[in-house]
């Protein structure tokens, strides 16, 4: 009888202990002010913001902590789903109109390629009639003049 009592009260004193479970480190770091380390992106230049409560929501991210276990906190509630509904029905709808096929636009001049309503002026030589026509007529009727050879350098 009095080992069956020793061991119920070990029982009860374990399960007790077990509830109140608190490390050496969170002894001595209890009293001064807490600080939860988190990894972040772009905000700091460290790459780590701290706070004084823990934020639940990025525990995964969490690099080190002073103070008591972030699991000694509440979680907060989290928040109501939002409620989602339908728009109210109509009696008509809008249809779009049919793509009207275009032409293709017009593409991109080349240096070789004169503008639209200019007409090109014809190259030396050209026999064709035409503005620069009887300037070419001319270069050509001219006779050429033979170069001496004590001209030349």
């Amino acid at each position: 009888m009095a080992m069956r009592n020793t061991l119920v009260l070990s029982a009860v004193a374990a399960l007790v202990g077990a509830c109140g479970y608190v490390s050496a480190y969170e002894e001595a770091v209890y009293d001064p002010e807490p600080v939860y380390c988190y990894q972040s992106i772009g905000r700091s230049v460290s790459g780590v913001e701290c706070y004084r409560t823990p934020k639940h929501r990025d525990e995964r991210r969490l690099v080190n902590y002073y103070g008591p276990d972030p699991s000694s906190y509440d979680r907060p509630e989290p928040p109501p789903p939002p409620t989602l509904s339908a728009p109210p029905a109509v009696n008509f709808f809008v249809r779009d109109p049919e793509p009207i096929p275009e032409p293709a636009p017009p593409r991109a001049r080349t240096k070789a390629e004169p503008a639209e309503g200019l007409k090109a002026e014809p190259a030396a030589g050209d026999t064709s009639e035409g503005q620069a026509a009887p300037v070419a007529k001319a270069v050509q009727a001219a006779p050429a003049t033979p170069v001496g050879d004590d001209t030349l350098p």
